[in-house]
């Protein structure tokens, strides 16, 4: 099981489960990559971070490998961001060129 349904890159991703055996190391792999491992308890359960190397947006499937097999979804978000600093920019460069052209032309 997943502690979040979807994730934006940088975000924090846990995973966890029971039903393995005792002290065995659980491999946590997503679209053929590593993405975590961890080692059960005593019981059996485990909770791992998972960490994406490559920031894919769209479902993502992750399987938990520790004698029997166990899988969770979660959605990577994408967002874009136009920023507010662009217009600012280019106000600057306004005054700075319409300054020099003020120093030049004196």
């Amino acid at each position: 099981m997943l502690d979040h349904p979807s994730i934006k890159p940088g975000d924090a991703l846990s995973a966890s489960g029971k039903g393995c055996l005792p002290g065995r190391m659980v491999t946590l792999v997503s679209d053929g990559t590593e993405v975590g491992t961890a080692y059960t308890d005593s019981s059996g359960a485990f909770t791992a971070p998972v960490e994406f190397t490559r920031i894919e947006a769209g479902p993502h499937t992750v399987i938990a490998e520790c004698g029997v097999r166990l899988t969770g979804a979660v959605d990577q978000v994408v967002t874009r961001s136009s920023g507010g600093q662009t217009g600012t920019l280019v106000v600057l460069v306004f005054f700075v060129l319409a300054g020099i052209t003020v120093i030049r032309f004196r």
